[in-house]
């Protein structure tokens, strides 16, 4: 299993960031995603492994 995170100022940002690693690694299968907003910034980390 292997674990990736992001973080942005604005969640448009967060989702350009994954759906660009998605998009990037279509063979991967996801295993449990963490998301957290805080003052400054949002971040979402994505535990996954590749098939």
């Amino acid at each position: 299993m292997k674990f990736i995170s992001f973080s942005a100022a604005t969640s448009r940002g967060l989702d350009k960031k994954v759906n660009r690693f998605l998009e990037d690694n279509p063979y991967i299968t996801i295993i449990e995603t963490k998301f957290s907003a805080a003052y400054g910034g949002v971040y979402v980390g994505i535990f996954y492994k590749e098939k």
